[in-house]
Formats: C-alpha cells, structure tokens, sequence
C-alpha cells in the first residue's frame, strides 16, 4: 500500500509487490488485494483519521501500516483492539519502526463512522463538525479531490452527488457479456450452474450477473468462450451500435478489444485498432476462442465504414469502482485533456464513416466535460452528422459503470440538414 496516491497505477504496484513475495498463499493474496483496494479507494479518509489520531510521521512502510489501521477503525468500524491486535509483529526482529504500543494509542484515538459513512464521530462518540465548503464537504466524506467533487455537486445536486459517490465506492459487481454468436443466455446460465456458479440476467440483452467468482474463470463456458466479463455499460454501448450482420464495423480505441468482440458476435465484420498496439495483442487468441473474426490493424484505417465506435481516452471517473485508485489522478486539468483528446478522436472517427453510416462515441465518465461538452461542438463542426440518441449513465440509477454513449448517424451524400436537432435516449435526462 506504499505509494498510493502517488500516480503508479495500484494494479501495477500490487502485481510487482506479490510478485516479490511468491510464498504468500491464495487467501492471503485476496486479503492483500482486496485491503490494497480499500484503502486506495478511501485514502482521502485514512489520511484524515490518521491526521486527527495525532499518528506520528513514520517511514514509508509504517505509513502504509497505519493506512491500513485507519480503513479499518475509521472506515470499517472495527474495534480498536482487535484492529491493532491483527498487527501486532512476534518475535525480536522488527521490520518496522512504529511500536505496538504506539500502534494501539492510534487505534484508539481514530475518528469512527456512522450510518451515512466515514468521519461522523470522533474517539470519545462525539459528532465530528463538517467543512463549510459543501466540495470540500462532499470530497472529504466521500475521499475524492475536491475538484471532482464540484463537479458532482454542479450536476447532480448534494443528495444525488452524494448517492453517485457512494456507488463509486462500492466494489463493482461482476458482469458476463453472453456471446450470442455461439450461445443463448439461459444456455450459459445453466452452464454456469452446473459448474456451481449461480448468476442472474442482467439489464441487457446478454448481461448476466455473477456473486460468486471463486471457480467461475476455470468453468467451461468462460473457457470455452461462451461468454466474457464484461460491464453492463459498456455492453450498453455495443448494444447502441446496432451493428447488424455484415456490416463493417471499425472500433477506433478498441484497447483490449471487448467491444470488438460483442460487435463481431452481433455478425459484424469488425476492424480493431488501438494507438497503444500492445493492447490488442491478445485479441486474436480471444476471437478465436469465441468464434468470431476480428481483424487487427497496424495501421489506423482509412474506412470508408458503416459503422465507427469512438469509446475514447478518458478519466475513467465512471469506472471508479473497478480502479479505486484513478480518482487520485483525475483533476480540472486532466478532465481538459482528456475532453480536447476526445474531440480530435471524434474528428478522426467522423471521417471514417461512410453515408448514411453510424457514428458512435462513448466515454466511462460521470463528467459533462467527457460527454455532452464534447458532442455539443462536434455537432456545431459537423452539419453532415445528426445526433440520433445519447444517453448518460449514473452509477447510482444504472447498473455498471458511469457512461456516456451518443450515437450519430452520417447524411447521405448532398443531403442538406433541416437544422440541429438534440435528441436524448434513455437516461440522458434522469
């Protein structure tokens, strides 16, 4: 749990730190991800407990101890004991500074949580006054940056913003996409139930919903390639598409390549390609395991397509729930990038679509910045597109990830627009 919040992606820091420790067995390697998790997911909140406890400046491994403390007492509500027990180190060496002693003063002098989350109560039961600014309020509370929080409180209200938070900061909930190409989704379901694993429909046409992912990526339909793991958002964006059998599809910013392969097992004939090229070099094995075809391009196309998915870079703000940690890279700066990336990335798909061809953007963000602050110019740019739908995704009102998906449709050659028109699909105004 070093380094948190320091930019290093916590994925990447967790596989180097098990990877140093091959003896640590499979519960243990759960525990160690899921507390990585927490804590990254909360660190605006430990820090705080921490600050308020009067903890001692320490060495970095000490920190990450006393991190790991303060998720449990100032967020879990565990008993100070208990938790400080657990960390208690036998024996005469000691590989860290901080003593038992001074772990267990810590514990007890943390801040507690009550029914509406963390930071409610100091030690003694006390209710612990909030911060005058409602962002800094929302932030604290909910341990996100405080621009992130305005953003939430500027759309959606205090309550609502509050409710997106604490969707965010819940572990997401996996999802298979069913692969129709191949299976029906009672057919997988009952698969997977004979393998031991229960799983419930989904929202979508193919989602199915799983509690238990113990045995379920030996089970026969996953390695069969009867279905992928997949969000519920992000199978709403193929299901925007319509992509219909034989038509040519180009996913732009195809990354590992999901929605390649939901677009293809919908009988298109798919073209994936991706900046970062590594990215895709698993697809293939993936398309034959489910298959269906998708071509690889090392070159980005020159179309003409019927059909181009923009899923551009984005903050990843929807998809808190699944990477914790992104939060802590995500402020105004950032969000600025990321929406001037995507306008040029539209620009570039817009030219790739034949007429009368659809056009398809979508971004995993909670932000107006990354969705209808994109679309609204492009629209304004573009008179040869019409927009035919969009939707917005709250992770609060929606299963899966936050999302914005906006699907246009290309004039036909010559055609004149009749004026702009703002269409809105399910969600875009709840």
């Amino acid at each position: 749990m070093d380094g948190l919040g320091e930019g290093r992606p916590l994925r990447l820091a967790l596989a180097a730190s098990l990877a140093e420790h091959p003896g640590i067995g499979p519960k243990e390697r759960r525990h160690a991800a899921a507390a990585s998790r927490a804590v990254a997911r909360w660190l605006r909140v430990v820090d705080a407990a921490l600050i308020r406890a009067g903890a001692p400046k320490v060495i970095p491994a000490d920190r990450a101890l006393l991190r790991y403390l303060a998720w449990r007492v100032a967020v879990e509500g565990e008993a100070p004991d208990e938790a400080a027990h657990d960390l208690r180190l036998p024996g005469p060496r000691r590989p860290r500074a901080i003593s038992d002693q001074d772990v267990l003063r810590v514990a007890h002098a943390m801040p507690r949580p009550g029914s509406e989350g963390p930071l409610a109560f100091d030690h003694e039961g006390r209710a612990l006054s909030v911060p005058s600014d409602p962002a800094v309020a929302l932030g604290l509370r909910g341990s996100v940056p405080d621009d992130f929080a305005r953003k939430l409180l500027r759309d959606l209200g205090a309550k609502e913003a509050t409710a997106c938070l604490q969707a965010l900061n819940r572990d997401a909930r996996l999802t298979l996409r069913v692969n129709v190409a191949r299976a029906g989704r009672e057919e997988v379901r009952a698969a997977l139930a004979a393998a031991g694993i229960a799983a419930e429909p989904g929202d979508g046409p193919w989602s199915l919903r799983v509690e238990d992912r113990a045995s379920l990526f030996d089970s026969a339909p996953l390695r069969e390639g009867l279905a992928e793991v997949q969000d519920e958002s992000s199978q709403r964006v193929v299901e925007v598409c319509r992509p219909g059998k034989g038509k040519r599809w180009l996913d732009l910013c195809a990354g590992s390549g999901g929605k390649a392969l939901g677009l293809a097992a919908l009988g298109a004939e798919v073209t994936a390609w991706d900046a970062i090229a590594r990215r895709l070099a698993d697809l293939p094995r993936r398309a034959r395991r489910a298959g269906v075809e998708v071509g690889v391009s090392r070159e980005r196309p020159s179309g003409p397509f019927d059909g181009v998915l923009v899923d551009a870079p984005c903050s990843g703000s929807g998809a808190l729930s699944r990477e914790p940690d992104a939060r802590w890279r995500i402020d105004d700066a950032a969000v600025t990038r990321y929406g001037e990336t995507q306008a040029a990335v539209l620009r570039v798909g817009a030219g790739l679509v034949a007429p009368r061809g659809a056009l398809v953007f979508a971004t995993c963000s909670i932000f107006r910045e990354e969705g209808e602050w994109v679309v609204e110019p492009f629209l304004a740019e573009n008179p040869g597109f019409r927009l035919v739908s969009e939707e917005r995704r709250w992770p609060q009102r929606d299963p899966g990830a936050g999302f914005y998906v906006a699907r246009f449709e290309r004039r036909a050659a010559g055609a004149r627009p009749r004026g702009r028109t703002r269409l809105t699909g399910h969600g875009a105004a709840r």
